[in-house]
């Protein structure tokens, strides 16, 4: 596993931080896991996907790329791999999950506000699937003193990839939307992410992400870590996930 210095975790905590909205019936859930997953004390935002036209949000494929997207900013943000989403830990390849050594030794922020995703491209391999993915955490804010808050990103979207192994789409993966923050079971189902390029190598990517999200650029921040005297408002998660105890 990657392990970084306090020096480099602090780097991270500073840098990192529309599609229609259709009804589904509620599909067939796994079990909770026996301990029940928490979103960590220090996170207080919500993620809202959109996608391109022709892509599903809601197939096993696209659910195992969100639950890793959701999944690494929380690990990156909270300074733990546990915050990663129930299957986590063992669908995601080792030397793509960071050793953050003692979280309890480490100094965290609390973060407001709303991520938007978007899911630009789904592109079919051998294996599984390429997922290209652009992220806005302009809309991402840190606590500071004061009362004031500051912007985790930029009007600059980031364009990522993501590769996942799944050569059966009957993974066991159901249901995947609901009024919750997050799962409480496994959502990644028997696939596996062994592949996460943080700033995707098409340029093209970047391009397309400029106006993939829900705010025109001259409304996002020209510059990260700007001082707000309110935060970006914290919306609804989009799509969400289920109350398993409830299907």
């Amino acid at each position: 596993m990657r392990r970084l210095g306090i020096q480099l975790i602090a780097a991270i905590l500073l840098l990192s931080a529309c599609g229609s909205e259709p009804t589904r019936e509620p599909g067939v859930s796994p079990a909770a896991d026996s301990v029940t997953y928490s979103i960590p004390d220090n996170i207080n935002y919500n993620y809202r996907w959109s996608a391109d036209p022709g892509i599903d949000l809601f197939t096993p494929a696209a659910t195992v790329v969100r639950a890793y997207v959701e999944s690494y900013y929380l690990t990156v943000r909270a300074l733990t791999s546990d915050a990663g989403y129930p299957g986590y830990s063992k669908s995601v390849d080792e030397n793509l999950r960071t050793d953050y050594g003692n979280p309890n030794d480490l100094a965290k922020r609390n973060f407001v506000g709303t991520q938007f995703q978007h899911l630009l491209w789904m592109t079919p391999t051998e294996d599984g699937w390429f997922a290209t993915v652009c992220t806005g955490d302009y809309s991402v804010m840190r606590e500071g003193d004061g009362g004031r808050f500051f912007n985790v990103g930029t009007t600059n979207i980031v364009a990522e990839t993501v590769e996942i192994s799944m050569r059966d789409s009957s993974t066991g993966i159901r249901s995947s939307e609901g009024p919750e923050r997050a799962p409480i079971a496994d959502v990644f189902g028997e696939a596996r992410v062994v592949d996460h390029v943080q700033s995707a190598r098409n340029q093209d990517a970047f391009r397309e992400c400029l106006n993939r999200m829900p705010d025109e650029p001259s409304n996002r921040p020209t510059k990260w870590d700007l001082p707000h005297d309110a935060p970006y408002p914290t919306l609804a998660p989009y799509p969400g996930w289920p109350r398993y105890d409830e299907n």
